[in-house]
């Protein structure tokens, strides 16, 4: 708390308290001295609470996060494998895909990951509103797509954020307006990382 630790912090709390119980006995009078006391009880108890959800704030998170990732499930999770080391976590949405909410220069931007695409590729108005300069590219590039051959163009992104970790100078592909329904992470940002694994309904990326 306040860059102190624990103990330092359970005795700040502690003269904190003592001392608006002597300022409010002293305004207030003896009289009210056991109302007063019951309240600052109550403040401590509250105190100590903030106190120890402070102190133990990494195991709580730990806790929170598999909760948390169920409600949302493309939610980047960071936990700690049996080996102690840190991986990322991104567990499987309804439609059977892996989907990872990702910022684009600082910008949110909601992926689709595609084991099966060579690029990460961004729709038109994702990259526009990253701050690529969408009027400036040259979509010539040939692509198939499901609808047969389509044109991309040829682009850097100067930071991609995948939960806490950020990696510089990716380069992407822009798709035209209205040929992409979502932004694809493919294999080019995947290969960025140590290592990574689908584990039944879950995918794990190693930093």
């Amino acid at each position: 708390m306040f860059g102190l630790g624990e103990d330092q912090s359970l005795r700040l709390l502690y003269l904190v308290l003592l001392l608006v119980f002597l300022v409010g006995t002293a305004g207030f009078g003896w009289g009210r001295a056991r109302t007063n006391i019951r309240h600052l009880a109550l403040w401590l108890l509250i105190g100590l609470a903030l106190v120890a959800a402070y102190a133990y704030r990494a195991p709580l998170q730990r806790f929170a996060a598999p909760v948390l990732q169920e409600l949302h499930p493309s939610r980047v999770v960071e936990a700690t494998n049996a080996d102690g080391g840190r991986e990322l976590s991104i567990a499987r949405g309804r439609d059977g895909h892996f989907h990872i909410d990702g910022k684009a220069n600082g910008t949110p931007v909601s992926f689709l990951v595609d084991t099966g695409a060579s690029a990460t590729v961004l729709t038109l108005d994702d990259a526009e509103r990253s701050g690529i300069d969408v009027a400036a590219l040259e979509f010539d590039r040939p692509v198939q797509t499901a609808n047969g051959i389509a044109f991309f163009a040829r682009a850097d992104l100067g930071t991609l954020e995948i939960g806490p970790y950020r990696l510089s100078a990716v380069p992407i592909g822009v798709m035209p307006e209205g040929t992409l329904e979502t932004s694809l992470l493919g294999m080019n940002t995947l290969n960025r990382f140590a290592g990574w694994r689908v584990d039944g309904d879950r995918m794990v990326l190693v930093p």
